[in-house]
C-alpha cells in the first residue's frame, strides 16, 4: 500500500514524464490500482487521461465504468477512443451505463454510446437504440442504425424501415446496411416497403434490396421499374437490378431504355444493361446513342464499353465526337477497354480535344491499346505544360512499352529540366519493366486473395456516390 501511496503523489507531480511512468507502474497493481487510475482520468494532460483509461482496460475493473464514460466526450479523439475501447473489454457490464449515456446532452457522448452498444451486443440495448433513431444529431441515429445492424435482431426491422427516409443521406446508408445484415426477414419487410406511400422510403428500399444482393427481390424491382409514378424509385429500382446483374431484368431494363419519359432512369438503365452485359442489349444502347440527353448518352458510352463487343466500336468512335464533353470523356474511356485498333486515329485525334478530361481518357485508352503509333503523341503530351496530362502519358508510354523508347529518346535533351526528368523516370520504367519480363521466374508460395470487388462497388466508382435518394435529378440536357 506504502507503493500505491507513493504512486499516487507521483500523479500531482508537476513532470509529465513522472505521471507517464506512475501510471504504468499502477497497472502491476491491477483491482488496488484502480481508485488511483480513476483519478489520473482527470489529469490536464491529454497523455495521461488516454494512458490511465488504458491502463484501465488493461485491468477490466467494472468500478471504473462511470468514470469512463463521460471520455466518450472528452476534447482529445485519442482519449475518446481509449475510453472507448476500455469500455468494450469490460464488456457488458458496461451496458447500462452507456444506455444512460444516450441521453448525455453531449452528443458526441450519445454516440460514442451507440457505437459501443452495439459492439458489446446486449440484447438489453435494442429498444434505447431504437428510440436514439429519433436524436436530433444525426451522428447519433447513424451509430444507432451501425448498432442495430450488430445486433441482428428482426426486432428493429420496423424502425429501421421507418429511418429509409431520415433526412441525412450517412444515416440512409447505415440503415440499409443494418436491414441487410438482419438478412432475410428484413429483406420481406423492405418488398414491402416498396409499395409504401412515401417516395423516399420506396426508392431507399429499392436501393437496399440491389446491395442486398438477393433473389426475392428481383421480380418486385422489375416491377417497380415499370410501374412506379416517381422517377427517382424508378431509377433506385434501375440501379438495382444492375447491381443484381440478373439476365431475367434485360427486357425490362431495354424497355425502361427505350421507353421512360425521364432521362435519369433512360440512363440507370442503359448502365445496368452494360453491368449485366448481355449482347442482345447492344441493338438497343446503340438506338439509344442517339438519345436527345446527354445523360443517357454517356451512360450508354460507359455500357457499351462494359459490353466490350466489337459492334460497338463504331457507335463509341460517333460518340468520341459529341458535343458533350462528358459523353466524349465516356467514349473514349469505354474504347479503352474494348481496344480495338479501329479507334487509334481518332483517340490520337482527342488529344487536341478542347475538354481537359476528354484528354485524359484518350491518353489513358491509348495506354490501353499500346500501339506504338501512339508513341509519339504522347510522347508530345509529356512535351507539354499541364503535369497532370503528362504523368497520365507517361504511364500510357509505359504500358507501350520498348516501341516507345525512340520517341522518348528525342527529348532527353530538352532545355526544360523537369521535361528531361519526366522522360528519364519514364525511359527507367520502360527498362525495368523490360527486365522484369526477361527475368526468370521463381516459384512462389500461393496465397488466397480477396475476392474481386462486387458490381455495387463498381458502379459507385462509375457513377459516383451510390444514389440513395438525393433528391435531385440528373443534370438537365445542354
Amino acid at each position: 500500500m506504502e507503493k500505491l501511496a507513493y504512486l499516487r503523489d507521483y500523479l500531482y507531480h508537476p513532470n509529465i514524464n513522472t505521471r507517464r511512468k506512475a501510471v504504468k507502474e499502477l497497472i502491476k497493481h491491477g483491482e488496488d490500482a484502480v481508485p488511483i487510475l480513476i483519478y489520473a482520468l482527470r489529469d490536464g494532460a491529454p497523455e495521461i487521461r488516454q494512458m490511465a483509461a488504458a491502463a484501465l482496460g488493461r485491468i477490466r475493473s467494472p468500478k471504473a465504468i462511470q468514470a469512463l464514460v463521460p471520455l466518450l466526450g472528452d476534447t482529445e479523439v485519442e482519449v475518446r477512443n481509449e475510453a472507448a475501447k476500455t469500455l468494450k473489454r469490460i464488456g457488458s457490464d458496461s451496458t447500462e451505463l452507456l444506455i444512460t449515456a444516450l441521453h448525455n446532452v453531449d452528443k458526441q457522448v450519445r454516440a460514442m454510446a451507440a457505437y459501443l452498444l452495439g459492439e458489446i451486443g446486449n440484447k438489453w440495448a435494442l429498444d434505447p437504440l431504437i428510440y436514439v433513431m429519433g436524436d436530433q444529431h444525426e451522428m447519433v441515429r447513424k451509430q444507432a442504425a451501425i448498432a442495430l445492424g450488430k445486433l441482428g435482431d428482426p426486432y428493429a426491422i420496423d424502425a429501421l424501415i421507418d429511418a429509409l427516409a431520415d433526412p441525412s443521406y450517412s444515416v440512409q446508408d447505415a440503415v440499409s446496411s443494418a436491414l441487410i445484415q438482419i438478412g432475410l426477414p428484413a429483406i420481406n419487410r423492405l418488398i414491402d416497403s416498396l409499395d409504401d406511400f412515401d417516395w423516399v422510403k420506396r426508392s431507399n428500399a429499392a436501393a437496399t434490396l440491389g446491395e442486398s444482393g438477393h433473389e426475392k427481390a428481383l421480380q418486385p424491382l422489375i416491377k417497380k421499374v415499370l410501374d412506379d409514378p416517381h422517377e427517382m424509385v424508378r431509377q433506385a429500382a434501375t440501379e438495382a437490378l444492375g447491381i443484381l446483374k440478373n439476365p431475367a431484368a434485360v427486357p425490362t431494363l431495354i424497355q425502361a431504355l427505350t421507353n421512360d419519359p425521364a432521362d435519369n432512369v433512360r440512363a440507370m438503365a442503359a448502365l445496368a444493361l452494360g453491368y449485366i452485359g448481355e449482347r442482345r442489349a447492344i441493338p438497343h444502347l446503340i438506338q439509344a446513342a442517339r438519345d436527345e440527353s446527354h445523360n443517357v448518352r454517356a451512360y450508354v458510352a460507359l455500357a457499351l464499353g462494359e459490353i466490350s463487343q466489337p459492334e460497338v466500336v463504331e457507335t463509341l468512335l460517333k460518340l468520341l465526337n459529341d458535343r458533350s464533353e462528358d459523353v466524349r470523356a465516356q467514349a473514349a474511356f469505354s474504347l479503352g477497354k474494348v481496344k480495338s485498333k479501329r479507334a487509334l486515329r481518332a483517340l490520337i485525334g482527342s488529344l487536341r480535344d478542347q475538354d481537359r478530361q476528354v484528354r485524359a481518357y484518350a491518353i489513358s485508352a491509348l495506354g490501353e491499346l499500346r500501339d506504338p503509333q501512339a508513341a509519339a503523341p504522347l510522347v508530345a503530351v509529356i512535351e507539354g505544360q499541364d503535369e497532370v496530362l503528362a504523368e497520365l502519358a507517361g504511364s500510357a508510354l509505359i504500358k507501350i512499352g520498348k516501341p516507345a523508347i525512340p520517341a522518348l529518346k528525342q527529348l532527353t535533351h530538352h532545355p526544360v529540366e523537369e521535361i528531361r526528368e519526366r522522360v528519364t523516370q519514364v525511359l527507367a520504367q520502360i527498362a525495368e519493366k523490360h527486365a522484369s519480363a526477361t527475368r526468370p521466374k521463381t516459384r512462389s508460395k500461393r496465397v488466397k486473395t480477396q475476392p474481386r470487388s462486387g458490381i455495387s462497388d463498381t458502379i459507385r466508382k462509375v457513377t459516383g456516390k451510390f444514389r440513395k435518394i438525393t433528391g435531385q435529378l440528373l443534370q438537365d440536357d445542354e
